[in-house]
């Protein structure tokens, strides 16, 4: 249940990633964006189908449901951090910024979690993990960045 909460959370917010940057003034970005809609709102729905089904489904569901949802909505709303470089990014027209990225967010997830039995906590009630966007993580990242990055560190000019 924890990874379908982070799931749902994932992907709602690469959705409205996607949906904000088809908009940048940079437009190899702006058309990037475009480019892979179609994918992302289908993980999107896929995600949403199941938290909508689990979350209405058996007493059993439900209460492992909340309880990862509960578990993963500090960590999602540490996705909304403030970059330094936010505010160059706002003026030059390529990103509306983290604050207007996380309302959307939440109207979603609310969206969502309305046509379950789930109970959303009061969003004010939660504190955020931040600390990503300063190299702060939980040691569960730490390797999946490694190899994210392994090609990088081998050949540092390697192109996809």
């Amino acid at each position: 249940k924890r990874r379908l909460c982070k799931h749902f959370k994932a992907q709602g917010f690469c959705c409205i990633v996607e949906e904000m940057l088809t908009q940048s003034s940079f437009e190899p970005l702006a058309q990037l964006s475009a480019k892979i809609r179609g994918e992302l709102r289908y993980h999107t729905m896929h995600a949403n189908t199941w938290i909508k089904q689990l979350g209405s489904a058996t007493t059993e569901s439900i209460t492992r449901l909340q309880k990862s949802l509960e578990y993963a909505l500090p960590y999602a709303l540490g996705m909304f951090e403030k970059s330094p470089f936010e505010n160059a990014l706002i003026s030059e027209g390529i990103f509306a910024g983290e604050q207007v990225l996380e309302d959307k967010w939440k109207r979603k997830v609310e969206e969502v979690l309305a046509q379950t039995q789930l109970q959303l906590p009061a969003w004010d009630t939660i504190t955020p993990h931040l600390g990503g966007r300063v190299g702060k993580h939980t040691e569960h990242l730490q390797p999946l960045l490694d190899e994210m990055s392994e090609v990088l560190r081998i050949d540092p000019t390697a192109e996809w």
